[in-house]
């Protein structure tokens, strides 16, 4: 599949998103009208849109993010800003601290 063939089938797409405001990444999902999976994206430190077997990457990636209509765009954090920024992550977080978080039982225990 060419990049004007993605653009044109994803153009025609519902595309719904699910942000990560903390982490600054994104899934998307492209749908046709009837609820198919047309072709999927994450962007975050890196941007890549896949349909089928065919993927894009980079910018090609970041103008594909773009097509289709806005279907649901929902949050997967409850800490992050109000504001959404693709690759913008929270001051003073890291993937280590988090670990640390979630994998460190409370001192009550």
């Amino acid at each position: 599949m060419t990049f004007e063939e993605a653009k044109k089938l994803l153009g025609a797409s519902i595309r719904s998103e699910c942000r990560d405001h903390a982490f600054g990444d994104r899934e998307v999902f492209w749908g046709d009208r009837d609820g198919n999976e047309v072709g999927g994206g994450y962007f975050g430190s890196e941007s890549h849109v896949w349909i089928e077997d065919d993927s894009w990457s980079g910018s090609d990636a970041r103008e594909l993010a773009r097509c289709g209509t806005v279907g649901a765009i929902d949050r997967n954090d409850s800490t992050g800003p109000d504001q959404y920024t693709d690759g913008a992550c929270m001051p003073g977080l890291t993937l280590e601290g988090v670990k640390k978080e979630i994998c460190t039982p409370p001192k009550d225990w």
